[in-house]
C-alpha cells in the first residue's frame, strides 16, 4: 500500500509536469477520504511545493490564516464565487525538503480523521503549530541525553495514566509545552530528572523549576536507567502507550502526538539520530519542601535573573521518597486527597 508521503511525493512529480499556468497553483488531487480535499500543489512561479487544503468556504476560520516560520509557510485563499476556502502549506527553504515531506503528510494523517471541514481546519492550524515548535527547536533527532529525558517523561506519564486515566495524565503533561513543571495537576507539580547509569547529579535548567508557589506539593521523580540492547527505546515507549490510548481514550492520540513533536521527536525521518535502548533500573523521588536546597527567583538577588545548577542526590536523604510514595502523589494529582 502507498503512503501517503509517497502519494504526495508522486502527485509533486505530476504536479511539476504540468504546463505552466498564470494561476497561483499546479496542483493534482491526492485519493484520500476526508470531509476537506487534499491537493499536492506547485507554487507559480518559484516551484515550491506545498500541500493544498480545500474546504467550503463557510468551515474558513473568522481571521485570514497567515503564518510563516522556519522554512514552512501557511497562507489561505477565499474564493466567494466557488464557496471554497484553500489553506496552502508551502515549503520555502529547499533543504528542509525532506522533512516538509513528513510534516504534509503527517498533516493529511491527522486533518483526514476530521468530522466536519471546520474541524479539519482548527486541527490542522493546531497540528502546524506543534510542528513550528519543533522547527524552531532547530533539532533533527534526539540526543542521547535528550532521549533519557524524554524516556523518563513517558515512564512517569505510563504510571500516572494507571492512576488518573490517559486523558488527565496527557492534559497534566506540561514539558514539551515549554511549562513550569514536567507535570502539574491538582496542586502537584512533578519535576522528571532522568539518569543513566551511576550518576549523582540532579540537574536544575532554571530558577522557577523548583519553585513552589501555587502548589501544594512539588516532587522530584528520578527514573534510573541502564543501558542494555535488550532495553526500550523512546518509540518502543511511544507505541506502548499509544496502543493504551487508543484502547481507553482514542481522544487524546492527538494532543499525545503533538506533545511529543514538540518534545522533538520526528519519528520518520532519514538522518534520525540512534535509538538507544534501556531498563529502568529504580524509580524515587524527593519531596521539595520549604528546607529543600534549591535556587528560586525569590532566594536570589534580584540582579540574578536566570541560573542552572546541580543537586548532589546523595546529601538529599532527608527529602527522599520511593517509589510507594510517589504513587500516592499520582493518585493525589486525580483530585484524591487523603
Amino acid at each position: 500500500m502507498t503512503s501517503i508521503r509517497d502519494d504526495l511525493v508522486s502527485k509533486w512529480a505530476e504536479a511539476a509536469r504540468a504546463a505552466p499556468s498564470d494561476r497561483e497553483w499546479r496542483a493534482v488531487a491526492l485519493s484520500v477520504p476526508a470531509t476537506v480535499r487534499f491537493l499536492a500543489g506547485i507554487r507559480e512561479p518559484d516551484g515550491r511545493i506545498a500541500l493544498l487544503i480545500e474546504a467550503p468556504l463557510g468551515a474558513a476560520p473568522a481571521t485570514l490564516l497567515r503564518v510563516a516560520t522556519e522554512g514552512v509557510s501557511l497562507s489561505d485563499r477565499r474564493d466567494a464565487a466557488q464557496g471554497l476556502v484553500r489553506v496552502a502549506v508551502a515549503l520555502e527553504r529547499e533543504p528542509l525538503r525532506d522533512v516538509f515531506e513528513v510534516l504534509a503528510a503527517d498533516l493529511v494523517d491527522v486533518v483526514r480523521q476530521a468530522a466536519t471541514p471546520a474541524q479539519a481546519l482548527t486541527i490542522g492550524v493546531s497540528r502546524l503549530e506543534a510542528w513550528r515548535a519543533f522547527l524552531r527547536s532547530g533539532r533533527r533527532g534526539l540526543s542521547r541525553e535528550e532521549q533519557i529525558g524524554l524516556l523518563g517523561e513517558l515512564t512517569v506519564l505510563e504510571l500516572l495514566s494507571g492512576e488518573i486515566g490517559h486523558e488527565a495524565a496527557v492534559e497534566a503533561w506540561f514539558g514539551p509545552l515549554d511549562g513550569i513543571h514536567d507535570f502539574s495537576r491538582s496542586g502537584i507539580g512533578i519535576e522528571v530528572k532522568s539518569v543513566a547509569g551511576g550518576g549523582n547529579l540532579v540537574r536544575v535548567s532554571r530558577l522557577d523549576q523548583l519553585d513552589r508557589r501555587g502548589l501544594s506539593s512539588l516532587l522530584i521523580a528520578r527514573p534510573r536507567f541502564q543501558e542494555t540492547p535488550d532495553g526500550r527505546t523512546v518509540p518502543a515507549a511511544v507505541r506502548d502507550i499509544r496502543e493504551a490510548i487508543d484502547r481507553s481514550a482514542p481522544g487524546v492520540r492527538r494532543a499525545f502526538d503533538d506533545r511529543l513533536l514538540r518534545a522533538g521527536l520526528l519519528e520518520v525521518e532519514p538522518q534520525a539520530s540512534p535509538g538507544f535502548a534501556f531498563i529502568l533500573q529504580d524509580l524515587y523521588g524527593f519531596e521539595v519542601r520549604e528546607d529543600f536546597p534549591r535556587l528560586t527567583g525569590l532566594s536570589v538577588p534580584p540582579e540574578i535573573v536566570d541560573a542552572s545548577y546541580s543537586l548532589d542526590e546523595r546529601l538529599l536523604g532527608g527529602f527522599l521518597i520511593g517509589a510507594d510514595g510517589l504513587s500516592r502523589s499520582l493518585k493525589m494529582m486525580g483530585g484524591a486527597h487523603d
